[in-house]
């Protein structure tokens, strides 16, 4: 294997520094010196801290939302209904994917994104219009298996899901040698579990 480029090593950096310390805790410099290279390498290479993001999130993004598409392309096309945990497989399934391909580019991708979406700095929007066929697919599918819960129920339970999984697989993945079949079923479970539980109370 040949050795990583320039860029890549300044990404491979700047995606561990982001997911460890969040955006606003690293500077351009720390990133370059975490690279072994010159202050002016990431300049260079990416101009600023948003196109260097924007070249970490397409990194991976695309591969992830067209294994998504096909996932729910499946789901769409079957002629029985999906179960909440057909759909919530769709989500989860890509991601790990990722880290069953690529272990430790895999965990520190997923840090990532884990680590800007609790700090507010992953637009939703600017995702779903940028790699579009992913998430906002989800939530008619889950309309449809939970027929019972209204649309700002399905949309606030589904962020719910986002964040939980993005930790779990995030932080709480078994180390080398663990059952990652099973730690993936269990998460499942108890998503799809808090997904579907009745709520007499509903207020959204």
């Amino acid at each position: 294997m040949g050795r990583p480029s320039t860029r890549n090593k300044l990404l491979d950096s700047a995606e561990d520094l982001f997911g460890r310390h969040g955006l606003g805790g690293v500077s351009l410099r720390t990133i370059n010196t975490e690279a072994g290279l010159s202050p002016a390498a990431l300049h260079y290479h990416f101009g600023s801290k948003e196109a260097l993001l924007e070249a970490l999130l397409e990194r991976r993004m695309p591969a992830l939302m067209e294994r998504r598409s096909r996932l729910l392309d499946e789901l769409s096309a079957s002629e029985t209904a999906p179960t909440t945990r057909d759909v919530l497989a769709a989500l989860v399934l890509p991601l790990v994917d990722l880290v069953a391909e690529g272990r430790d580019d895999g965990l520190r991708y997923l840090r990532l994104i884990h680590r800007l979406q609790a700090d507010r700095n992953l637009d939703p929007q600017f995702v779903m219009d940028r790699w579009p066929g992913g998430v906002a697919r989800l939530v008619p599918l889950l309309q449809k298996a939970n027929p019972s819960l209204s649309l700002p129920l399905v949309q606030f339970r589904l962020s719910l899901v986002i964040e939980l999984m993005l930790q779990s697989l995030a932080h709480g993945v078994p180390p080398e040698g663990g059952n990652f079949e099973n730690h993936v079923s269990s998460l499942l479970d108890f998503l799809t579990g808090g997904f579907v539980v009745a709520n007499p109370g509903e207020s959204l």
